[in-house]
């Protein structure tokens, strides 16, 4: 309970200070539609906010602002490119704090001898974000490591920042129909998951992990990671050998073109085949390597496509690949959230933006250019993507727009065409199938756990002769249909055989396929 009060009492506070930053950035109308500010005599609307006053007031807010700004910067389903390239100037490097600052956290980890560890410790930092600083340090044994060191103090006011807006949001989906259109609270949600997973330098060291184990099979490197030195507030890890791309001359066309299509290769089989991935694969994040060798590193942002997810992406594939835009439109719709459209004027305007693409070799086709079409049609409709999407389509645009800078006629999309070819191919593999009749048979197992006792209820029903039935009037035109009474009661048999079958599936296919066949036999009707 006391906590409580006195979390209630710093949201107020907090409130107070988020009401003087509306006002003083000129955006009292939205401050009102939040509840930050009290409600004035007119309806409180967004029409009249400015990019440059909305990304002003987020760099204000501090690192939560920044942090909801970068990711606005990629939701082009949303904002029009004004305010796109607004929210992309908002950069997460603040000034660093001195290292008698940093100290603490150090100590409280690792000890007051923490220096012990440690051959070399450069205490000037090579970066500094919201959320954490990075230093560069040597082992005892000689290994040069990068030492990301949490801010102190952040997690409780990251914490309580998002806990507000959070409220602020559902607030406003209750005073807007517009605004609830775009799921906020949701949005808001998925963004606090994965902050806190950011905040988290041990849930970033354990990721940089397991996508690594994937990334190994393709020959990409990740770092390796010092585990008796890390946790929560710190993680060491080893500082590779190369330099950032960002930093790397573009001398060597031929040398470009490899190192590009190595990591579009890397990108694209880490969101399609593998599931997890690495968010935010910019320039600085990748290491270029000797021999162009592609390295990932800073694995604070990931992204997560869930098995469903990714079948959803096969059949949207497949869909437009056949023509069947009602299957597009639909799987919009459900990815939105089924909100009330024009549905059939939705089919005609994606008929059309297909048609732009249909007959066109792949080798022509930039998804940046499909991606604008898309995102326009997705704010006419004000259909907002699920943030998982919204993740891939920014990784997807990051990774394109980096593998052009390096080789301009490099063509990302038609490196899809096999890594999708495998996503279809272990869609429809065997072991799909089997999995999918392991379904099946545990639920005929389930009712085949019943039939004891309906036989009982059978006998029972044959040695007293009577049993109480209740006949809807409707249904007592089925008696009297010829068919209906010269059809042989087959269900046993048929319900063994296609037991039978699910059982057979681990074992054979074939088989399988041959008692489901006598079972389908079983169903048909003689006919005199």
């Amino acid at each position: 309970m006391k906590r409580d009060l006195e979390n209630s009492v710093g949201e107020l506070t907090r409130l107070a200070e988020l009401g003087q930053i509306f006002a003083r950035h000129g955006l009292k109308n939205l401050g009102s539609l939040l509840g930050i500010m009290p409600v004035s005599e007119k309806e409180p609307d967004t029409e009249d906010l400015r990019p440059a006053s909305v990304v002003a007031l987020l760099r204000d807010v501090g690192p939560v602002g920044i942090k909801l700004g970068q990711l606005l910067a990629t939701r082009s389903d949303l904002f029009t490119q004004p305010w796109i390239s607004a929210f992309g100037t908002l950069h997460d490097q603040v000034e660093p704090l001195p290292f008698d600052k940093i100290e603490p956290v150090i100590v409280s980890a690792w000890g007051s001898d923490w220096e012990r560890e440690f051959a070399a410790f450069e205490r000037n930092p090579i970066a500094s974000a919201s959320i954490a600083q990075t230093y560069v340090a040597t082992l005892l044994d000689g290994s040069e490591t990068i030492v990301k060191v949490r801010r102190p103090g952040m997690a409780s006011r990251i914490e309580a920042d998002m806990r507000l807006l959070t409220r602020l949001a559902g607030l406003a989906e209750r005073r807007s129909s517009d605004i609830a259109r775009y799921r906020p609270v949701e949005f808001l949600q998925t963004f606090g998951k994965n902050l806190a997973r950011e905040m988290d330098l041990a849930a970033e060291a354990r990721a940089c992990e397991r996508i690594g184990g994937y990334l190994e099979m393709l020959g990409v490197k990740t770092p390796e990671i010092h585990w008796e030195l890390t946790g929560m507030t710190i993680n060491v890890q080893e500082a590779l050998v190369g330099k950032p791309a960002s930093r790397h001359p573009a001398t060597d066309p031929a040398g470009n073109a490899r190192f590009a299509k190595r990591y579009a290769d890397a990108v694209l089989r880490m969101i399609l085949l593998n599931g997890e991935f690495h968010g935010d694969p910019h320039p600085g994040n990748v290491f270029w390597m000797e021999g162009n060798q592609v390295g990932f590193i800073d694995f604070g942002s990931v992204g997560f496509l869930s098995g469903a997810r990714r079948q959803e992406i096969v059949r949207l594939i497949f869909a437009i690949a056949n023509d069947q835009i009602d299957k597009v439109a639909d799987l919009l719709l459900d990815w939105a959230g089924n909100p009330l459209v024009d549905r059939a004027q939705l089919v005609m305007d994606l008929d059309e933006l297909i048609e732009e693409f249909r007959g066109t070799a792949l080798v022509g086709i930039e998804f940046s250019a499909i991606f604008d079409r898309v995102f326009g049609l997705l704010r006419d409709y004000r259909l907002a993507l699920p943030p998982d999407l919204a993740v891939l389509l920014r990784t997807l645009l990051t990774a394109e727009g980096f593998v052009r800078s390096l080789a301009p006629d490099y063509n990302i999309a038609e490196e899809t065409k096999p890594i999708v070819m495998q996503l279809f191919a272990e869609r429809f593999s065997i072991g799909a199938a089997r999995d999918h009749l392991a379904k099946v048979r545990s639920g005929l197992l389930d009712f085949s756990a019943s039939l004891p006792d309906l036989i009982d209820n059978v006998a029972s029903v044959a040695r007293s002769g009577t049993i109480q039935v209740s006949i809807d009037p409707a249904s007592l035109n089925h008696l009297t249909r010829e068919e209906d009474r010269s059809t042989p009661v087959k269900g046993p048999v048929v319900a063994a055989l296609i037991i039978s079958a699910a059982l057979l599936a681990d074992q054979s296919l074939l088989l399988a396929g041959i008692v489901l066949a006598f079972a389908g036999i079983a169903l048909i009707p003689r006919w005199n």
